[in-house]
């Protein structure tokens, strides 16, 4: 129901279940903001490295070998999980109308310091020589088990939500969140276990890959998909186009996403049947990403020009046409005449930085936009500092994506000619290099800028106002109205 047409007791049930959240998620959601842009001076700072290897030679702290793993580390562990874990809290309080209790929150804010304790511990082992060199399970050995521990601290609470919610239906947003909270401890706890009890090498680099990949299909998407099927409806202010198409697309992930990441050995060490099956699971998962894509048009169809207002809007759209990008482009990469050549290049990194900081990270801004105000009673300082993240973001993802992807290919192809030297192939791909440093550094100015504004939110120096903080705003038109209209919405979905 609308605010116009919701009764007190509605009102104040919605002002409880914020509360009961709120310090857990704006913890999330500001440690993930400083997280954020550490993660992004360090990215920075590696390609600067690429580009100029003399520079800090004599430093080893410096050296690529540990900037850009604790870069990957901090943006997948500072960022991306901090972030995703305060959207599933708020979301699922919201959806089962289920608060957490001051002994639950406690356990929550607790487990939260945890993690930030052990994921700057595993961001400076990297740094000072302790990593692993497994991508994106770099952190010291003895680590994960205080992350597995603090994770399960934090999301154990979701199931008994989930399992004394209200009568009715469940939510789209929930199959999507609860497949995500149990599918992570299952793949991590795996992948550390397996490569830390001696694993043969060959098998431990292919556990990494598999990790990896379904990190990204069991984490990141469910997570995003949560998101855009909860912001989306609500700002439209209609019901999702088609229910059955969207657990279409969740049970396209849970049965495929397990099968993908030895693609990413094509012509390796390993049973020929490896690769292949998971090039096809990767195929497949387009039907995943079709189904998505247009459910959410339809359910947008003739208001689609509310995305021009609305910040939740714009940064989840733009998220999920992120994620089609990645869908197609893993597909692409999955196909052997194609990926044969890009499997050791510059590509595979823009497409992990494509699900990490791309569809991932857009849609977790357009969650942020929208919560934040819910649960600090203020709102976002200035829409024109969020038009100007949008923008800086857009087009810094988009560089990075465009630059590695191209230069991966103009990489690939100097690989796979026998008589070019190798050294050669990295000369050529230099000013693909260059493009990611000016990309990272366009990042991280527009995260400074999200960093800024959250920390206002954070100590309550947003404005105190009733109405929305628009990215653009046109007094008097229709459009603004609508998504005003829209951001105040509490429609359920």
């Amino acid at each position: 129901m609308s605010d116009l047409n919701a009764t007190s007791e509605d009102i104040l049930e919605r002002a409880e279940i914020d509360k009961s959240v709120r310090f857990p998620v704006m913890l999330f959601f500001t440690s993930a903001a400083v997280w954020l842009f550490v993660a992004t001076a360090l990215g920075f700072l590696s390609s600067l490295k690429l580009a100029v290897p003399t520079m800090f030679q004599d430093m080893p702290i410096f050296g690529y070998g540990r900037l850009f793993p604790a870069h990957m580390n901090a943006l997948v562990y500072g960022w991306a999980m901090q972030a995703g874990m305060g959207v599933i809290l708020w979301i699922m309080v919201r959806l089962t109308r289920v608060g957490l209790g001051r002994l639950q929150s406690t356990c929550v804010i607790v487990a939260g310091h945890v993690w930030n304790f052990a994921v700057g511990l595993g961001t400076f082992g990297i740094i000072f020589g302790a990593g692993r060199s497994l991508p994106w399970l770099d952190f010291p050995a003895w680590l994960w088990p205080l992350l597995g521990a603090s994770y399960l601290l934090i999301t154990i609470w979701v199931i008994p939500m989930y399992r004394v919610r209200r009568a009715g239906g469940v939510y789209v947003s929930e199959l999507f969140i609860i497949g995500a909270a149990v599918w992570f401890p299952w793949i991590f706890i795996t992948a550390n276990v397996f490569i830390g009890n001696g694993a043969a090498p060959v098998m431990a680099a292919g556990t990494n890959a598999w990790f990896i990949s379904n990190l990204i299909y069991f984490w990141f998407a469910p997570v995003s998909l949560a998101v855009a099927y909860y912001i989306v409806p609500k700002i439209a202010g209609r019901p999702i186009y088609s229910y059955p198409l969207a657990k279409m697309a969740f049970w396209a992930l849970a049965i495929l996403a397990g099968w993908t990441g030895f693609q990413r050995f094509m012509g390796g060490p390993f049973p020929a049947w490896m690769p292949a099956i998971s090039g096809a699971a990767s195929v497949f998962i387009l039907i995943a990403v079709i189904a998505t894509a247009t459910n959410l048009l339809m359910t947008l169809r003739g208001r689609s020009r509310l995305w021009e207002f609305s910040p939740s809007l714009r940064f989840t759209m733009f998220g999920m046409f992120l994620l089609a990008m990645y869908g197609v482009l893993a597909g692409l990469n999955a196909y052997f005449p194609v990926g044969k050549y890009l499997q050791f290049s510059h590509f595979l990194v823009g497409l992990d930085t494509l699900a990490v900081y791309g569809f991932f990270s857009m849609t977790i801004f357009g969650a942020m936009y929208f919560i934040v105000p819910r649960i600090t009673g203020c709102e976002w300082v200035s829409g024109g500092m969020i038009r100007w993240h949008f923008w800086l973001s857009a087009y810094g993802i988009l560089t990075v994506v465009l630059v590695m992807l191209v230069g991966g290919i103009a990489q690939g192809g100097n690989m796979a000619d026998y008589a070019t030297r190798f050294g050669l192939s990295v000369e050529n791909s230099q000013g693909y290099v260059i493009g990611r440093i000016l990309a990272w550094l366009l990042i991280g100015i527009s995260n400074l800028w999200f960093v800024y504004q959250m920390g206002l939110m954070f100590i309550g120096r947003g404005r105190k106002t009733e109405g929305p903080t628009l990215i653009h705003v046109e007094p008097g038109s229709v459009a603004t109205s609508e998504a005003a209209a829209g951001l105040t919405s509490e429609e359920v979905v």
